[in-house]
């Protein structure tokens, strides 16, 4: 592949100050892009971009077309079953008398308390919403969820099972036509500000680790606030900068994944930038998901440099597993520890 243009960015987004070099010379260990990068952090809020990065013209040739989301972007897409047996009968109580979802309604005097107990239940919950926690919100009748960075819509397709009005924002016509044609999801080819998304049209807008890849983040959610209604939900993820993984692994941790990663988040930063967009950020958590794949793949980068072959090493195994029970068990004494960062914020009534 051709080398893409490269250019510095001096400046903190957040605070306007110098970035000192975090990271140099690095070059992509996931895909074939050629270039070197590297890394800047602002002294002041610890927010980390990519400096040298690539030129907004030459952002799309970093996506190879094999290229696939690896971090998160696939969360959720198992299929939504009915309510038959004994565990979906549990999971549809809860869905229907904590989150309001109402395909899932009972008529049973008992089904009101009997969700609500279960949903104390932190297992029991977190089964209830597919594993998803936030992105799984709680229903609006006749809402509208938008993904942006949909991808190919599994889990647009999984949404709308459950019963939203769903919608796809994504830059790839290659995924937009999965969407529509696998799964029969709209989505739009674009960005939101090309897209013709109107104005205060959203119930929901989810960004599942797309957050990191546009060029400038705050301007991007400005434009999530303005086709979100008062009161509608934004939820993004993203990799965790200041999690177990990213201090273990340093610049061998995949997900720096340069030259796409321009930017990357403490739980600080990413509220910042959230709050600097006009929302009111409600939750922010960190979570272990898919840290056994990511594990897998900073080790690989650790030890050969790039870790693009799909084979494992066979003497990684256990130290993945140690990794991942390690960070799992962590969580409950060090709440950022996860790799994975998850925020819930809403957009205030005007």
């Amino acid at each position: 592949m051709p080398a893409v243009m490269t250019e510095l960015i001096a400046q903190c987004l957040l605070c306007g100050l110098p970035g000192s070099a975090l990271f140099e010379g690095l070059h992509d260990r996931l895909y074939p892009v050629e270039g070197e990068f590297g890394f800047a952090r602002c002294a002041a809020c610890g927010l980390v971009w990519q400096s040298p990065r690539p030129t907004t013209e030459d952002i799309p040739k970093c996506y190879p077309e094999d290229y696939e989301p690896h971090e998160g972007a696939i969360q959720g897409d198992g299929p939504i079953r009915p309510a038959a047996g004994m565990r979906d009968a549990m999971r549809g109580i809860i869905l229907s008398e904590v989150f309001g979802y109402t395909r899932f309604k009972r008529p049973e005097w008992w089904a009101p308390v009997t969700g609500r107990v279960l949903s104390h239940v932190p297992t029991l919950q977190d089964r209830a919403r597919y594993g998803r926690d936030e992105l799984c919100p709680r229903f609006v009748d006749g809402g509208t969820l938008l993904d942006v960075g949909c991808g190919a819509g599994g889990y647009l397709a999984s949404m709308q099972a459950l019963g939203w009005k769903v919608l796809g924002v994504d830059l790839s016509p290659h995924a937009a036509r999965i969407a529509r044609e696998s799964y029969g999801v709209p989505v739009k080819v674009g960005t939101l500000e090309t897209a013709g998304v109107p104005d205060r049209s959203m119930t929901v807008i989810t960004m599942v680790h797309a957050i990191e890849h546009v060029p400038d983040p705050i301007s991007h959610l400005r434009q999530c606030h303005r086709v979100l209604k008062p009161g509608g939900r934004l939820v993004l993820t993203t990799p965790n900068f200041a999690g177990l993984m990213s201090r273990l692994f340093a610049d061998d941790w995949m997900a720096l994944d340069p030259p796409r990663h321009l930017w990357l988040f403490t739980p600080d930063t990413l509220r910042a930038c959230v709050e600097r967009a006009g929302f009111r950020v409600e939750r922010v958590q960190t979570r272990s998901f898919l840290s056994r794949m990511n594990y897998e793949k900073s080790l690989r980068i650790r030890r050969q440099g790039h870790a693009r072959e799909k084979t494992r090493s066979s003497d990684a195994g256990p130290i993945v597993r140690g990794l991942h029970w390690l960070e799992r068990g962590l969580l409950p004494f060090w709440r950022g520890a996860g790799n994975e960062l998850m925020l819930s914020a809403v957009k205030q009534e005007e």
